[in-house]
Parts: structure tokens; sequence; C-alpha cells
């Protein structure tokens, strides 16, 4: 496959984490207005699978963002509510031209040897095992903050990173736009989150985008 993942999953990253619904209006219309390139779409093995696992909330985001990528087909949404899935199936239907397919246990997902990513935007507690139990499935990772509950967590997630030798980006905005990563400067790739989340980082200021004065550690 000629599409570097790794650098896929970090400019996806990079898209799904627009905090300002102004710029990105504005961005999309500069765009319009832009004389189009002739660009060559990719071919089928060049593009990457990607099942979206939970769209309630964020999830919506992975699936505007994918949309947005030619180097990505959406093929399959995956959640326990099917009351919730509407959006993200007539979204990739819109997209690609054709229904994705719908499942409602994560594990159909892994079993499919189709797929080649797949990007976690579940209930917070369920990040780190969906994302290893992606790994030992073969499959390439994206997976929302946080990536876990806990300093152990993490580190099983970094270490099944490592044993299976897959990408792992984590949807951590301070790392991943251009602002955060001139601030952020400890630790690399899914590690940083856990560092981030020790030092106390608490809340997000809105519109100033200043993270808010580190809390004391509990002891």
């Amino acid at each position: 496959m000629s599409v570097d993942r790794r650098q896929f999953l970090q400019d996806t990253a990079a898209l799904a984490a627009s905090i300002s619904a102004l710029q990105a209006t504005t961005a999309r219309a500069a765009d319009e207005a832009a004389p189009k390139e002739d660009k060559k779409k990719p071919g089928a093995n060049d593009v990457i699978n990607v099942a979206v696992i939970g769209v309630r909330g964020r999830g919506m985001e992975h699936v505007r963002s994918y949309n947005d990528h030619d180097e990505a087909r959406i093929t399959t949404i995956c959640d326990v509510d099917r009351n919730v899935i509407g959006k993200a199936m007539k979204a990739v239907s819109s997209a690609n031209g054709s229904e994705p397919k719908f499942v409602q246990d994560l594990r159909r997902v892994l079993d499919d040897k189709d797929i080649d990513a797949v990007s976690i935007a579940t209930p917070n507690h369920w990040h780190s095992l969906a994302a290893i139990w992606a790994l030992q499935a073969g499959k390439d990772v994206y997976v929302e903050k946080p990536v876990s509950h806990n300093i152990s967590e993490g580190r099983r997630l970094v270490e099944a990173a490592e044993k299976y030798g897959k990408v792992v980006q984590a949807g951590t905005q301070c790392r991943s736009t251009p602002t955060g990563s001139t601030t952020s400067g400890t630790g690399t790739g899914i590690t940083a989150t856990a560092t981030s989340a020790t030092r106390g980082f608490t809340r997000w200021t809105w519109p100033a985008g200043d993270w808010a004065r580190p809390s004391s550690p509990r002891r």
C-alpha cells in the first residue's frame, strides 16, 4: 500500500481537531473559491478502509474527517445503539455513493480482514481495551482522548502498539494542532497523553485557547 498510514492518521487527527466552527467555515469557503487542482484520485489499493466505532458524539467528527480524505473510505459504522447511527450512515453514503456496513458488536469489526484501521470514539472506559483488541487484530488505530483511565492501561496500549508493529494515533489536540505542538515538549505519541494527564491539565478556556492553570496532583 503506497499510502503512508502514520502520516495519514496524523493528518486525520489534525483535521478532527478543529475547535472553531468559524475557522472551519472560512477554510471551506476559501477552498471552494480556489482553483481546483487536477489531482489523480488514489486507486483501490491506495485507499485505507476504516471502521468508526462509536458515532453518537465525537465519532461524527471522525466520520466527517475521513469523508474529506480521498485516501480513506469508511466501510463500517459500529455502535451498540442503532438509534444514533442515522447521521453517520447518511454522511458516509453521501460521500461514498453506497451505504456502509453497520454492526453493533465491535468484535465483528476486528474479525473483518478488509478493514485496515479503526477510529475509536466510544465511551472513555472502552478506549484502551478497544484499541488493544484492534492492534491484536492487525488494525492501525486512531483513538480518542483519554486513551486510558490510568497509567497502567496506557502502558499496556504502548506495549501492544510496539508488539504488533501497528500505528496508533491518540486524539490529543494539544499535540496534533500547530499551536499545541509548540507548547508540548514531553514524550511522543500516545505516551504523551498519560504525561499530560498526570500534570493535571483539566480545562480548556473557550475561545481563547489557553490551558487553565494546572491543578495540584492528588496525594
